[in-house]
């Protein structure tokens, strides 16, 4: 094989190599939901559960990473729930008898990523 060839094959290899780092997920213990526009670490996924409504839920946020605000909107009282790191909407509060905090935080899927 000619050096020009062997250097090109390892330039190859670096370069896949690169690649298959930044699709790999780091790891973690467990994994937590983040804010998509900061970053902000907001959920826990031992919080998260299946509520039926086709939007991710959970019962608990993680530490200060939400704000709750107050709504009264299209005639009725609810709480927005926004990122406490930029202030992005993420969805809103509402009551959950079935849930350890009696609360679901139900949230838009395009407001949180893995972290």
């Amino acid at each position: 094989m000619s050096c020009f060839l062997h250097r090109m094959e390892r330039k190859q290899q670096r370069r896949e190599a690169r690649i298959r780092l930044q699709v790999q997920p780091s790891f973690s213990a467990e994994p937590i939901y983040g804010c998509s526009r900061c970053g902000h670490a907001l959920f826990e996924e031992s919080t998260k559960f299946e509520s039926g409504t086709g939007f991710p839920s959970f019962w608990a946020h993680k530490g200060e990473g939400v704000v709750q605000r107050q709504l009264s909107t299209y005639g009725r009282e609810r709480i927005q729930l926004l990122c406490g790191g930029c202030g992005q909407h993420l969805g809103h509060l509402f009551p959950n008898k079935h849930t350890p905090s009696r609360l679901r935080y139900c949230i838009n899927a395009a407001a949180i990523v893995m972290l």
